[in-house]
Order: structure tokens, then sequence, then C-alpha cells
């Protein structure tokens, strides 16, 4: 019997050892880490869209933000027609973007009302940016076993934008107001004068059961997080009132909270910037 259970021992760590370093095991290499799609639409108003994502390169460079992150498995980024539906999401290691959500991001963008500051181009990258980084921040969660505490849609603007504060300055600079636009645009401001109006009509508090925030309360946490993060670089966003000085009061340490998360719980996933 001794003999016999020997064997059975014997068997399971063979076995254990062959899972361990099977390729279905092994942790993807630095350039199958994050893998990308342009699926061809099939609806002709897509096709434009198609070929300027593709000749700008857009999920490149998404991919080249995610790279450095220790993926336990390939990561996959994808735009694709999604039947009449804008919308985007993550699920089981896939990002996925509808043509018909960047449509949707591309007509704001041309919107007549964009301020001459903003370009159309900064207003489209930047919220497209927003949009990627935003689910992969639910793949990192999701994939890494992130802890979140609070809200994860939250907590997910909170680290798209803080993989965009990263960038060099003028990038960074253009990409976050740009995406800022977005929203601003939604909720039909042209000048900060507009955020003060009273507007909020409210017939069922059932509108604010979604789970992510308001329009404008993710247009302020964007440009909070920014500020908080350089004053000097976005200043004009407080001299010029879009953000109320008595949130601006607080930004610095809010962008230092996300800060000290990322460092905490993602950056040991990450490689060292070459």
């Amino acid at each position: 019997m001794t003999r016999h259970f020997g064997t059975l021992v014997d068997a399971i760590c063979l076995g254990a050892l062959a899972w361990i370093a099977s390729p279905a095991a092994a942790q993807p290499t630095r350039g199958e880490r994050v893998v990308i799609e342009y699926v061809k639409p099939v609806e002709p108003p897509h096709k434009a869209l198609y070929d300027v994502l593709r000749e700008h390169k857009t999920l490149e460079l998404v991919r080249d933000l995610l790279t450095p992150v220790r993926w336990p498995r390939a990561l996959r980024l994808e735009l694709k027609g999604c039947d009449g539906e804008a919308n985007a999401w993550y699920s089981e290691a896939v990002v996925t973007v509808c043509y018909e959500y960047v449509d949707g991001i591309w007509r704001s963008a041309n919107a007549a009302a964009r301020p001459a500051a903003i370009t159309a181009v900064d207003s489209f990258t930047g919220s497209l940016a927003d949009v990627f980084l935003h689910e992969a921040a639910h793949a990192l969660f999701d994939m890494l076993k992130i802890p979140v505490l609070g809200r994860e849609e939250d907590a997910a603007d909170h680290l798209a934008a803080y993989y965009v504060l990263q960038l060099p300055n003028d990038v960074k600079r253009r990409l976050l107001l740009g995406g800022a636009w977005t929203y601003a645009n939604e909720l039909k401001i042209r000048r900060p004068r507009d955020l003060y109006r009273r507007r909020l009509v409210v017939s069922r508090h059932v509108a604010f059961s979604d789970e992510h925030g308001t329009p404008a309360q993710r247009l302020y946490n964007l440009l909070c997080i920014a500020y908080g993060s350089d004053k000097r670089l976005f200043a004009d966003v407080v001299e010029q009132e879009f953000l109320p000085q008595e949130r601006a009061e607080f930004c610095e340490h809010e962008y230092q909270q996300v800060d000290f998360a990322y460092k905490t719980l993602v950056s040991p996933h990450v490689e060292p910037a070459r």
C-alpha cells in the first residue's frame, strides 16, 4: 500500500510540474501581452472611421501604454461594429469599443460649439484614449486582482486619467482637455458661467442609479485630478472657473490618493520604465 501511495504522489507531483511548465499556464512574453484588432466594419459609414483609426495607429498607441503591465494572460483590444449599439466594455480579457461609440465621439469632437483652444483631433483622441484606458482599468482590476474601495467605475476613471497624466506635458494637456470637452458638450457647456446656471431637473430619482457618475461629476473629477497633478500646467481651468475654487483646494490631495494607490497596488505588476 505504501508503494502505491508513493507512486500516486509522484504522479500528482509530475502532473503539477507539467501544468506549471505548460504554455497555457505561462505568462505571455512582452510582445504577446496586448493583442489588437481593427475588425472591418460592416456598415459603410464606419469605413471612414476604420481608415482614420488605422492610419493614426490608435490601438497601437494604447497597446504601447499597456504593454509594460505583466498581464497574466494576453489582453485583447478590439474595435468593431456592434449592430447599432454605441457601447464600450471589458469582459474576459477583452476590451471592446464599438464603431458606433467612436462615431459619437467623432461627432462631438467636430461640434460647431467646440472652443477654438481645443482642436477636433485633441478632442477625438483624448476621448478615445480615455475610453480604452477606462476599460483597460477594469481589466487591471479583474486580471491582477486589484482591490477597489468604492465604485469601480470611479476608480476606472481615475486610473485612465492617471495614465494620461504620466505623458509629456504638451501631450497630456491636449488629451485631458480634449476628453473633458466631450463631457462638457454632453452637458451643453459652452462657457464657464453655463456651469453655474440652474439646470438640473430630475423627474425620477432612479436616474441616479447608474453605476457611472453623472457627466457633470465625471467632468469635475477629470479636471480636478489634472489640476491636482500639476497646478501650473492646468492653472487656467481654475482661473477661468471651469473648476470651482472650493473643489480645487482638495485636488492635489485627490491626485496623491490615486498616485499612492497606483504605486502600492499596480506598480508591482509593471515593468520599470525603460
